[in-house]
């Protein structure tokens, strides 16, 4: 059924959306020891992942903790960002990860006013915290972050870092991550995922789920 764990981590999962099909069907939270499962629900202003519907009430009656993400355009007004994201994803429970931002090298637009990036993020962010109560996190790469996110509000909340390495490279603002996307080849079914661990043990994923 599945792969063993990536080193020592006890607490781990996967990220999905339309690529992986209908996977989320053969999930099985007593097999694959998984403990929380993150999917795709939108983009920009308009676009809604396609398994959304079907994943997002999956995930939570088969038992997992449960995440949905919105990949972040720059040339799209924060806002209408956000009323899109809730929009699709509605209420999110006290047992469910926080809002997720995805931002990446392709989150940048071509020509975008780059002086517009971060303030326009961090409206975004603001926004979607003022909208949920919940301080959401942010999936970036080194790379990415160290170009884009320099300003140090970001370090406030918390990562979500995508390292395929032995060890995660920590961007400049922050100074710990909270999940760490460490593979993009953990199999379950004959199908290809990304492997996601949480940096500390049960308890401690328990505590951030209800804090955050």
């Amino acid at each position: 059924m599945t792969t063993t764990a990536i080193n020592n981590f006890t607490v781990f999962g996967i990220d999905i959306s339309r690529y992986q099909g209908n996977e989320i069907n053969f999930l099985n939270k007593q097999v694959d020891k998984l403990s929380f499962i993150i999917c795709k629900a939108t983009e920009g202003i308009t676009y809604t992942d396609s398994s959304f519907k079907t994943n997002w009430p999956a995930i939570q009656a088969k038992g997992y903790v449960r995440g949905a993400y919105h990949f972040y355009h720059c040339n799209d007004d924060p806002s209408k960002q956000v009323a899109n994201y809730l929009g699709v994803v509605g209420t999110f429970l006290a047992t469910d990860f926080p809002p997720i931002v995805d931002f990446e090298e392709s989150s940048i637009d071509a020509g975008v006013n780059k002086a517009s990036i971060q303030p326009n993020l961090l409206q975004f962010l603001t926004l979607l915290e003022q909208r949920t109560g919940r301080k959401p996190l942010i999936y970036t790469d080194n790379n990415t972050a160290n170009a884009y996110l320099t300003d140090p509000a970001f370090g406030g909340y918390s990562l979500w870092i995508a390292n395929y390495s032995s060890t995660p490279k920590i961007p400049n603002v922050w100074k710990n991550w909270t999940i760490w996307q460490q593979s993009p080849s953990y199999k379950l079914n004959g199908q290809l995922n990304d492997y996601d661990v949480f940096n500390g043990d049960s308890n401690a994923f328990s505590n951030f789920i209800q804090s955050s």
